[in-house]
């Protein structure tokens, strides 16, 4: 079971193994979790058209995909929120899985790089992301803009609390991940859940420690298999303006895991 971490209340879910069978039963069923299954299988992902890609060292973990379709099940908002494409495998998993739910749906993606290709000018996940638009038209947007900028939009234009699912793997500097988080918790509903990807590595590791010594609105659970923290917002933030408690810093550099927790 995942551990928990600290909260006013904890919540629960299933094993590593149930939230796997979950998911590739899904995969029997909706395209996009089927063609994600197979690309993490092959390293390569089909087009429906027969252009392929391959995945390289980008690749969505199943457990971590498992996950994220389990939370997506519990999205009753119109709107999912993702940060950073990489090679479009979570989008996948999460306009499949709320496709499957029947239920409108809108997925928006903050990214305004991608990941540069062998060719200048080129982007890797270009056919991932054109197969994106034709299976999931009018239901996917991506915004080409810094998340930090983007999400502060959305907030201006439409209001807070507008999700219930936010996945977050965009730029993983320290200063990044806490203004990724702020903005979430901003577009975040109370019952919904923020996920962070590559939570075993310092800077994450790091946001999350402060979150959890500081945000008693919020629940942690992390996946050491999965390298994922999720976080479930409880209620709103209850602080006075001037508290502050200390929280502990990973006292590692770079791109160094966490090894007592990273068990993959």
């Amino acid at each position: 079971m995942p551990e928990i971490d600290r909260g006013p209340r904890e919540f629960v879910l299933p094993t590593e193994e149930a939230l796997r069978a979950d998911l590739l039963s899904l995969g029997r069923s909706v395209d996009a979790i089927a063609r994600y299954v197979s690309a993490t299988e092959t390293n390569r992902f089909v087009h429906p058209d027969g252009r392929d890609e391959p995945l390289g060292d980008i690749v969505l973990p199943l457990a971590q995909a498992a996950v994220l379709s389990h939370l997506c099940k519990r999205c009753a908002s119109r709107i999912s929120i993702e940060v950073g494409f990489g090679m479009g495998s979570s989008a996948s998993v999460i306009m499949g899985t709320r496709r499957h739910l029947g239920e409108p749906f809108e997925h928006i993606v903050f990214d305004p790089h991608g990941l540069q290709g062998s060719a200048p000018g080129t982007l890797r996940g270009a056919v991932v992301e054109s197969y994106l638009k034709q299976e999931f038209a009018g239901h996917y947007h991506r915004v080409w803009k810094p998340s930090v900028l983007g999400m502060a939009e959305l907030v201006d234009k439409v209001g807070r609390g507008i999700s219930d699912f936010i996945h977050i793997d965009g730029d993983h500097h320290f200063e990044y991940v806490m203004a990724d988080f702020l903005l979430a918790d901003m577009l975040c509903r109370i019952g919904g859940f923020i996920t962070l990807d590559d939570a075993v590595y310092p800077a994450v590791e790091t946001a999350l420690n402060y979150v959890s010594s500081n945000r008693r609105d919020y629940s942690i659970a992390r996946f050491p298999a999965a390298n994922l923290a999720v976080l479930r917002k409880l209620s709103a933030d209850p602080r006075p303006w001037s508290a502050f408690h200390p929280f502990d810093v990973a006292q590692r550099s770079d791109w160094t895991p966490d090894t007592t927790r990273d068990k993959t």
